[in-house]
């Protein structure tokens, strides 16, 4: 186990408003809805049970200096699997502690986050080419989007 929390490095764009939101949150009163607890740390099992799988997937080689395009897995549905799993760890960190202030951390580093990801697509197509143009075709980003609205236009009151 030990060797798999290895390989699963905590962003420090995740970790240090974590854990500020944290310290705010002890020392201040305002706390989010206690309801909220249990989906928090649905989240916080979803992003650990992410970045597993994608650290499983990945199997040995340098995060930094991929040899590799790594397709299978979680990244068959997300080219981005950990930041999506640190996402879920994020959010669901903010709901289980009650913190307003982790929650409101999330929309700066999201922003931050996707700067990086950014960067590290330009790298990837650099290093793999076609293979990875080709991966950014037909895998999300993120997460996939729907294409058929929530609700058809025949169904919405009003609609002509």
């Amino acid at each position: 186990m030990s060797v798999l929390w290895n390989r699963m490095p905590l962003p420090l764009e995740h970790a240090v408003p974590m854990v500020a939101g944290l310290l705010l949150n002890a020392r201040t009163r305002t706390r989010l809805p206690r309801p909220l607890v249990p989906a928090g740390w649905a989240l916080l099992a979803a992003g650990v049970g992410l970045n597993a799988w994608a650290v499983k997937a990945r199997g040995a080689g340098d995060l930094e200096d991929p040899d590799r395009l790594v397709t299978v897995g979680p990244y068959a549905f997300t080219r981005n699997p950990m930041y999506v799993g640190w996402t879920l760890l994020h959010v669901g960190a903010g709901l289980a502690a009650r913190s307003p202030w982790v929650l409101a951390s999330w929309p700066f580093v999201a922003a931050l986050v996707h700067r990086a990801v950014l960067r590290e697509e330009h790298l990837l197509a650099d290093r793999f080419g076609e293979q990875e143009s080709s991966y950014e075709r037909r895998v999300p980003r993120y997460l996939r989007q729907t294409k058929a609205p929530l609700v058809s236009p025949r169904e919405t009151p009003g609609a002509l």
